[in-house]
């Protein structure tokens, strides 16, 4: 969860409030423009994804001079090029007798898919009294993926995953989990997202994915649930609007096949299988194999551990999902445990695997759902 008053958490929960977006563009450590006009909005969030964090801003700029906010040259205040925006959303009450900002992230300008000015004819001269611009916008992690190692290398002697991630990415760190150290015979490879590749096999050393936090730190969601963070309520003062249900065979293996290398690139295999119960390969509900490959293995003995652990992970419990639409609430992040009410009485608890909401205030949420496999 985001960092809030317990004013704020009061004046969500009432579902009665209105919100506005600050947006100042940087570039490098300057502030270029402070509260840019944004007309419109979308953000999503996703931890499964590569950039945990995208969006679209629209905006309309009304000049009190004759100046352009599209871009046209690559230092310009909106162009693509290193240059970001800071993004807060101010939260007031009805009444308007309180207010407060919540923090939601630092982003790279990576795109701008249109833009256009309008333009006033006075006499001889063409005066600029409007700019319409679009930005596609990514979180940080983006500059990470597009750097790349020059040469294969190792991470030097002795190194830790935290180290190697602040070392890797050039960022500071916000520690979730505790260190340990970089596995022996770990070789960082040169090619094309290797430098994230890299990061992300640390980050699943440390238990967890990498990804940037709001104030633009690098930290490690972990894969270890946590408690219930927050509770969405049916009813008058409720903010839940609906609550659906579902069940998936997809991502439930019964057999897995580990391939790895030694520290002489020798070539290690490890196979996993479940021959018991309703998901044994022989019964009705045949083979599903996932091909698992780890540059963090580096002997039999872990390799047979390895695909023995994603083989009870997946068959324990069956992971489905539910989608929910409630009226936004920015405090809630994925990784965060919530829990839904829903009109049979009996509460959904689950896991954010991603969010978005943007102008309307509406807030769409997928909870991962963990139902115990008998």
């Amino acid at each position: 969860m985001r960092q809030a008053s317990d004013n704020l958490k009061q004046v969500l929960s009432s579902g009665g409030f209105t919100t506005r977006l600050i947006v100042d563009a940087f570039y490098g450590e300057t502030r270029t423009f402070p509260d840019v006009p944004a007309d419109s909005y979308d953000l999503k969030w996703d931890s499964e994804s590569q950039i945990k964090a995208t969006g679209t801003l629209n905006v309309v700029y009304s000049p009190e001079v004759a100046e352009s906010l599209t871009p046209q040259k690559f230092t310009d205040t909106l162009a693509p090029y290193g240059q970001e925006v800071n993004l807060l959303l101010e939260v007031a009450s009805d009444d308007q007798t309180f207010s407060e900002t919540v923090q939601l992230g630092s982003y790279r300008i990576t795109a701008v898919p249109e833009a256009a000015d309008s333009f006033f004819e006075d006499g001889d001269q063409v005066i600029t009294v409007g700019s319409r611009v679009t930005l596609s916008l990514n979180d940080r992690m983006v500059a990470v993926q597009r750097k790349g190692f020059r040469s294969e290398q190792n991470p030097p002697s002795g190194s830790t995953c935290w180290g190697e991630i602040a070392r890797l990415t050039g960022a500071q760190v916000s520690r979730s989990v505790p260190d340990k150290p970089v596995p022996s015979g770990t070789t960082y490879l040169a090619k094309q997202g290797g430098v994230l590749e890299a990061v992300q096999d640390l980050a699943g050393v440390l238990g967890g994915v990498a990804y940037f936090t709001p104030d633009g730190a690098i930290s490690v969601l972990p894969d270890e649930r946590g408690e219930v963070a927050a509770e969405l309520v049916l009813g008058e003062s409720g903010t839940i609007l609906s609550v659906a249900d579902s069940m998936d065979s997809d991502g439930v293996y019964n057999v897995v096949v580990g391939n790895f290398t030694d520290d002489d690139r020798n070539p290690i295999y490890a196979v996993a299988e479940l021959t018991t119960g309703p998901f044994a390969t022989s019964g009705p509900y045949g083979e599903y194999t996932r091909y698992y490959a780890s540059d963090f293995v580096k002997t039999q003995a872990a390799a047979n551990s390895a695909v023995k652990a994603i083989l009870t992970q997946s068959t324990s419990s069956q992971a489905y999902r539910v989608p929910v639409q409630c009226i936004i609430n920015p405090l809630i992040e994925d990784g965060d445990m919530v829990s839904v009410q829903r009109q049979n009485g009996v509460p959904v608890v689950g896991r954010v695997v991603s969010h978005s909401f943007g102008s309307s205030n509406m807030m769409n949420l997928e909870l991962d759902v963990q139902r115990a496999i008998s």
